[in-house]
């Protein structure tokens, strides 16, 4: 994007960006995905950012440095070491938060449909369908943490299943409840310990209090956590009597801390020298603080968007990452990471990648696009959630389950076959090969890469074995589709596979 001046429209705001160093940078009101916070207006300056959009036409800013959003090719002799399966049919927009208690996945975005069903911003996974969280929440999740029967929820939102709640809001399984007054404003990140719910976003106050962009919530009021921030909060992680924060702020307590700090619950300490920019995740992990954003350096090391605090200083894990990490997810010694990016280490690995102490590793073939949610359990299942619609050669629709190569067999209703398209790429159309159980019903569908159905046949029971059926490259009215990208799914009771396919025309 150019210097200058810049009017930007977005939702009905007017947000005039003019000539730069005489403004705020324009990430100190971005979100994750690169849209500019709801209600944000005033003059920001736009360098080092270009303007793209995002899956439904609305705008989204990025920095000038970053990768491509197409996928890094996938060679298919790749020992990946795992599967994408999707989530039933998956929700209809994007995901930013996933929290996983036992057998249920609960996941918050800017949805409103889970698996076809209504679902406002968040929807319950139980392992073999969705179901609503008691009516839901009238604006965007960006955060949820789970503590025995209580689910919390932070996001744009102000109202929760028709209760006032003011950005923040508990659901104990059967109702939603506020957190006395809410927080002033948007709440970014939610962590809890004991009795304690730690809450960071772009507030000043939380429950009429004054608290600068973090407080805590002790079950019956608010708190401020000294003097709080200067500037905004992504990311809480909260380990014994420490709460590490991340985000776009310089200073905590008055004490000088570069995007990262930590609360002991009286004081505020930088770690290091902090990092040479803005943090969108944190996660710890025994005596280790893993972080991750935009910054190339950790206390003056060099760290590619991704870097590790052993309690006295930062390293980096091997070369990182080549784009922005919004999300970090720790299991033993593997650690998940999320983003924004098409190589970690060196090797391509598209918006998601595993680090397991020594080296990076893909994950799959690709997810193909940005990924702002990531949650592993002990098992190495890894939930990932995002802007995408493909995981591996799965269509997944916003949400996935990545399940390693360790015997592990999918939940019902996610086995997974094989669909085949050649010719790929395609002229005139393509023979579609799979293979059936002859236990149930199939259908066939394709949709183009805004998500949209574009063409569907029913099946029904078929023989148990292989079978074959030609796509002419048209849409349901019959018309030839657009040359580009198509993804063809499979799925049944006992059926669960997909392919992409290329139209050339």
């Amino acid at each position: 994007m150019r210097k200058g001046t810049l009017l930007i429209v977005f939702l009905g705001m007017v947000a005039p960006c003019t000539s730069a160093g005489t403004n705020p940078s324009l990430a100190a009101v971005l979100t994750p995905d690169g849209a500019i916070m709801e209600g944000i207006s005033g003059s920001f300056d736009p360098t080092g950012f270009r303007m793209t959009y995002g899956p439904y036409g609305e705008p989204l800013f990025v920095e000038e440095a970053y990768p491509s959003r197409e996928p890094t090719p996938f060679f298919e002799d790749r020992n990946e070491a795992g599967t994408w399966y999707s989530m039933g049919n998956g929700v209809n927009n994007s995901v930013y938060a996933i929290a996983v208690s036992g057998s249920d996945v609960y996941v918050g975005g800017r949805f409103n449909l889970a698996g076809g069903s209504l679902a406002n911003c968040i929807a319950r996974w139980d392992g073999n369908s969705w179901s609503s969280v008691g009516g839901g929440v009238n604006g965007s999740v960006r955060t949820i943490a789970v503590s025995g029967s209580d689910v919390y929820v932070g996001g744009y939102f102000t109202r929760a299943g028709g209760v006032t709640v003011n950005y923040i809001a508990r659901w104990d399984g059967g109702s939603w409840h506020a957190l006395g007054g809410g927080a002033g404003k948007y709440v970014n990140s939610v962590a809890v310990s004991g009795s304690d719910v730690y809450a960071g976003g772009v507030f000043i106050e939380a429950g009429g209090i004054p608290a600068n962009y973090i407080a805590r919530w002790d079950g019956s009021s608010w708190h401020a956590l000294g003097s709080g921030l200067n500037l905004s909060v992504d990311a809480i992680a909260v380990s014994g009597s420490d709460v590490y924060v991340g985000g776009f702020f310089t200073l905590a307590g008055g004490v000088t801390v570069n995007y990262i700090a930590r609360w002991d619950g009286s004081s505020w300490h930088a770690l290091g020298g902090g990092m040479s920019g803005r943090v969108y995740a944190i996660a710890v992990s025994g005596s280790d603080v893993y972080a991750g954003g935009v910054f190339v350096e950790a206390g003056g090391v060099p760290a590619n968007r991704i870097a590790r605090w052993d309690g006295s200083s930062w390293h980096a894990l091997g070369s990182g990452v080549n784009g922005r990490v919004n999300a970090i997810a720790v299991s033993g010694s593997d650690v998940y990471v999320g983003g924004y990016f098409t190589h970690a280490g060196g090797s391509p690995a598209n918006c998601i990648a595993h680090w397991d102490g020594n080296a990076w590793h893909a994950m799959g073939a690709y997810v193909d696009n940005y990924v702002f949610a990531t949650e592993a359990i002990d098992s190495g299942i890894v939930y990932v959630g995002g802007n995408f619609l493909c995981a591996g050669m799965a269509i997944v629709n916003y949400v996935a389950r990545w399940v390693p190569d360790t015997g592990i067999e999918p939940s019902p209703g996610e086995a997974s076959t094989s669909l085949h398209a050649a010719p790929n790429p395609a002229v005139a159309g393509t023979d579609l090969s799979f293979q059936s159980t002859g236990l149930s019903p199939l259908t066939l569908e394709i949709y183009d890469t805004s998500g949209r159905l574009v063409w569907m046949r029913d099946l029904g029971i078929l023989p148990a074995g292989p079978h074959a059926l030609f796509w002419d490259g048209c849409g349901a009215g019959g018309a030839s589709l657009a040359p580009g990208v198509y993804f063809v799914r499979l799925h049944g009771a006992g059926n669960q596979a997909a392919a992409k396919v290329l139209l050339t025309r």
